[in-house]
């Protein structure tokens, strides 16, 4: 099992100096989300509610996921890199390509795509980009991005974009891992032409239901067998939480969060946030 930290929510002063930490501790990679902005409505009507949708407010930092990982590049050696999730049809795929091609490379290939469709229409309204196809789009994104991340002439003619014959350089060196997140049948079949699904976190006994549903799809997809990795967060792992885990099918966890005891993002000292990365680390990664 590969062990990421999460460093969402993290104030961006902090990312390079955990990120080392992180390396230096042997956590195989280091995580973070994607979001624009943070609209007011949000955190007016729906930030307290048990119905809302969002637990940070407005002063929550949300770096661009592939800048960062082009910066934290530069500080580690061996750390992974994971977007937890990068919501794609905010964007176009010419210009989602090209960030993450650049990260990749910058990276020397640390770099894995965890790939979304959103939930965040007022997102996709302020782009000018459709919210009620974004499913659909995303599919044609991820035809039209991994020969171009390649380096191959690519050619794309869908219902939602048409691309004549074009090259992006420089080229990967290795192929970048997709990793698709999302609960919707669409989501996991979308995953099982890739390289594997993400949940985002859970108590344990919550997992064992979706990895059942998740191999009912594979076997109906007819993927079975094919080499796949599962990712999840886990809340209050305990003793045996991450071998059960693995021997159900989840190869990837998630460290600890900096969330309050309530599920809420706060401002907090370093030294704070690397006393309980290095309490995770030294519970539950191998020696």
């Amino acid at each position: 099992m590969k062990f990421w930290q999460s460093l969402a929510f993290v104030e961006m002063d902090q990312m390079v100096e955990l990120a080392k930490f992180c390396e230096d501790l042997g956590f195989h990679g280091v995580s973070y989300g994607d979001h624009l902005v943070t609209t007011k409505d949000q955190v007016d009507e729906y930030l307290y509610r048990d119905s809302g949708n969002i637990f940070w407010n407005p002063d929550t930092h949300w770096p661009d996921p592939w800048v960062v990982t082009a910066a934290l590049a530069q500080a580690t050696t061996r750390l992974h890199f994971l977007s937890t999730i990068y919501i794609l049809p905010l964007r176009d795929p010419l210009s989602a390509a090209k960030a993450l091609s650049t990260a990749a490379y910058l990276s020397h290939d640390r770099v894995t795509l965890g790939a979304g469709v959103g939930w965040q229409k007022a997102e996709f309204d302020m782009t000018g980009q459709d919210f009620h196809t974004r499913g659909k789009r995303v599919d044609e994104m991820l035809e039209i991005i991994p020969p171009l991340l390649r380096g191959e002439m690519t050619e794309f003619h869908g219902r939602y974009y048409d691309i004549p014959p074009v090259k992006m350089s420089p080229a990967t060196r290795v192929p970048v891992p997709i990793m698709i997140g999302g609960y919707a049948p669409a989501a996991m079949r979308r995953a099982c032409r890739f390289d594997g699904w993400m949940a985002t976190s859970h108590e344990e006994s919550e997992i064992y239901p979706l990895l059942a549903n998740l191999r009912a799809i594979r076997a109906e997809q007819h993927c079975s067998d094919k080499p796949f990795d599962v990712w999840t967060g886990v809340k209050n792992p305990g003793d045996g939480t991450h071998e059960r885990l693995a021997a159900a099918g989840v190869t990837m966890v998630n460290g600890c969060n900096f969330l309050t005891e309530d599920g809420r993002t706060a401002l907090s000292a370093i030294d704070d946030k690397k006393r309980r990365i290095e309490a995770f680390a030294r519970q539950f990664l191998p020696l």
